[in-house]
């Protein structure tokens, strides 16, 4: 029910200080208006709102309020840096050991650490540089991307997956650079898991980087990390002639943290 009878909650009505009996909800409405209940509508309830951007609500419930943007970029600056000392932790050890022991740190290590630096300058410039809140909130969002469809390649062919371009065939894909994409490799003939594109991982998702109108090149790591680079496709799939690339949007800096799972970084 939308909406109410007034004293229904006390179960009275206050005129001539008469109590009512509990079946008072079968009268008919004009002898509830004549004993004095009034028909009255649930107020609209206020939509939700995140706590950290807005104090709530107006007074006339059609607007939020807003909390200061100076201190909000600050918060969010602090939460960057702090995410960034976090992933750096754990490989500060090879950086103490390089300075105690002058053993050499391992490129991969290096490279990953290089990425959140750069992630983090990106991430801080863009929460710097925003006008207003919704700008603010735009640094840590996906747009959508070219399609939720499943773009499905035959992995089997050369002439789709090529290992001297490095480059997958999908006529009219729609990706952009940057968008964020999954790889499934679906199932053979068998029902069975097909194989990889070899240079691939089934289900990882992968950036996607130099799109022309039919094809598109891959990396494991965003441009925000300043390090994107081609995977490399070292071989065909042997069964796999559905496999996929689904969208999963365009992250913005707050969401393009590189990830030490990555192959390029070697296990940091």
């Amino acid at each position: 029910m939308e909406a109410q009878w007034q004293s229904y909650k006390n179960w009275e009505v206050v005129d001539s200080n008469i109590r009512h009996p509990r079946n008072w909800v079968i009268w008919t409405a004009a002898y509830k208006e004549a004993t004095g209940l009034v028909w009255e509508d649930d107020p609209t309830p206020l939509g939700s709102f995140d706590k950290f951007y807005y104090w709530g609500w107006n007074s006339d419930g059609d607007a939020l309020l807003p909390k200061p943007l100076a201190g909000l970029k600050t918060s969010k600056v602090t939460n960057a840096k702090d995410t960034s000392a976090s992933m750096l932790s754990k490989t500060d050890w090879y950086v103490t050991r390089k300075s105690e022991a002058n053993t050499a740190i391992p490129s991969g290590i290096t490279a990953y650490r290089t990425a959140v630096r750069v992630n983090y300058t990106t991430l801080k410039t863009a929460i710097n540089n925003a006008s207003d809140i919704a700008g603010l909130i735009a640094c840590y969002a996906t747009v959508a991307g070219a399609s939720s469809t499943a773009k499905e390649i035959d992995a089997t062919s050369s002439s789709v997956v090529s290992t001297s371009a490095n480059t997958i065939t999908s006529n009219g894909h729609g990706f952009v650079n940057d968008e964020q994409v999954n790889y499934n490799v679906g199932v053979n003939s068998d029902g069975d898991a097909s194989a990889v594109i070899a240079g691939l991982v089934n289900k990882k998702a992968y950036y996607v980087i130099a799109t022309a109108t039919n094809t598109f090149k891959l990396s494991e790591s965003h441009s925000n990390c300043g390090d994107e680079a081609v995977v490399s496709l070292t071989g065909l799939s042997s069964d796999g002639d559905a496999q996929t690339f689904t969208s999963q949007g365009k992250p913005s800096a707050g969401q393009t943290w590189p990830r030490s799972s990555m192959l390029k970084y070697d296990g940091a």
